[in-house]
């Protein structure tokens, strides 16, 4: 295998890791110190060394535009694959994967954590008086009010037609009261504002033990938002779990 090959590995890294600029800097840079070691050590033809120089200089600038872009790539597709498409907040795939984390982080440090179901009451209605485009602007508005009413740290995701979940990591009743709380206030007044005339049924379930899996979790969160809505919806039930 010619020496020139063996940095092709070097520049992919760079680029993969870094950023474009960085792979052709690295290009730049092994194409020079390449024919200065040819000009240096070997008998050359100042043309031919001229020749090998540029052909070496687009070749592995090529490589590190071409990696660029296909991580670019990657990362929006694996974004994408994670994000709901509507909403752009999680969707179910992607947010089951940070709730089996939690569950590790929660069963290894004896961590508190809170999951809460919200349903949104009388989402059909909306859809059926005023459209499906409608609809969607309020599943937006609902991911949008959510995201910015919790911290950073929360996961929130769509995990259905109008159904959402947060997880809140370290988060005990307490917390999980006052931050779910503010959280169905800012989207009441969201409602009001744009007037839809929807409310909000929400199970809360703090978990001081980890439960068995995520299904576990996840049915006595759906089980305690349910019951929300079969006793006249619009409020939030709170539980400590076990």
């Amino acid at each position: 295998m010619p020496h020139e090959l063996l940095y092709i590995f070097p520049i992919t890294v760079a680029s993969w890791y870094g950023s474009k600029k960085s792979g052709l800097l690295l290009a730049v840079f092994v194409t020079a110190s390449l024919a200065l070691v040819q000009a240096t050590f070997e008998s050359f033809n100042l043309l031919s060394l001229v020749l090998q120089g540029v052909t070496g200089l687009v070749c592995y600038s090529v490589l590190a535009v071409m990696v660029t872009n296909f991580r670019s790539v990657h990362r929006l597709e694996s974004t994408a694959a994670g994000t709901d498409s509507l909403t752009q907040i999680a969707n179910t795939r992607s947010f089951y994967i940070e709730f089996a984390n939690e569950l590790v982080r929660s069963s290894r440090y004896g961590h508190t954590f809170t999951l809460a179901y919200l349903d949104i009451d009388n989402f059909k209605i909306i859809n059926d008086s005023r459209g499906h485009a409608e609809g969607d602007k309020l599943l937006i508005a609902v991911a949008n009010c959510l995201k910015h009413s919790l911290r950073v740290t929360d996961t929130t995701a769509r995990v259905g037609g109008d159904e959402f979940v947060c997880l809140l990591p370290e988060t005990d009743q307490k917390e999980a009261e006052k931050a779910i709380s503010g959280a169905i206030q800012s989207l009441t007044s969201c409602m009001k504002r744009q007037a839809w005339k929807v409310t909000f049924s929400v199970g809360v379930v703090t978990f001081k033990i980890p439960p068995e899996d995520i299904k576990e979790a996840m049915n006595v969160a759906d089980k305690l938002m349910y019951l929300v809505k079969n006793n006249k919806k619009n409020n939030i039930y709170f539980e400590v779990w076990p």
